[in-house]
């Protein structure tokens, strides 16, 4: 989907324009957001199998909360590095499965695996994201991919924005 491409492009090219601050970024920026504003028309017009991509992100918040919770029961906590070594791998799998039911249009919708770990964390920022997320597709229908864009995006952004606050607040427990 060159529209999730596009819109990456956009954001690295957002990213870099606010740390140099100069014409060539700033030309960068610019050609990448014509090419999202490109798609966005195309991306927007009515799609019935476009709800498939919400449906599927519910199964995979609902099924990772659960899981989430599954492990508190024997007072564990997810494993953030999941034999890597950086704590933002579990941050990685599960923007990775919501990418996979973006491209796949919801016909796969991978379920996060989750390690288990006794290093204790604050996941309950990761808990929160997946109530979030559910309260905000349970009463609404995707009516275009653009719609399904969005929410991935939206997503991918909060959640990266809870991992980095944990990471700078020290809540991710030690390795």
């Amino acid at each position: 989907m060159t529209s999730l491409e596009a819109i990456e492009r956009f954001q690295s090219a957002h990213k870099l324009y606010l740390k140099t601050d100069d014409e060539e970024s700033r030309n960068s920026m610019a050609q990448a957001l014509q090419a999202v504003k490109l798609l966005q028309k195309d991306l927007s017009v009515p799609d019935e199998s476009a709800d498939k991509i919400r449906i599927a992100f519910l199964k995979q918040v609902i099924a990772l909360e659960e899981k989430i919770n599954t492990i508190h029961l024997d007072d564990l906590f997810p494993d953030l590095y999941r034999d890597s070594e950086t704590p933002f791998r579990l941050l990685t799998d599960i923007i990775e499965s919501f990418k996979i039911t973006l491209l796949s249009k919801g016909e796969s919708h991978p379920f996060i695996e989750l390690s288990t770990s006794s290093n204790e964390w604050k996941d309950h920022g990761v808990i929160a994201f997946c109530r979030d997320v559910k309260n905000s597709l349970q009463d609404v229908k995707f009516k275009s991919l653009w719609d399904a864009l969005q929410t991935y995006q939206k997503n991918k952004t909060q959640l990266s924005y809870t991992f980095e606050i944990l990471s700078m607040t020290g809540n991710l427990g030690k390795h």
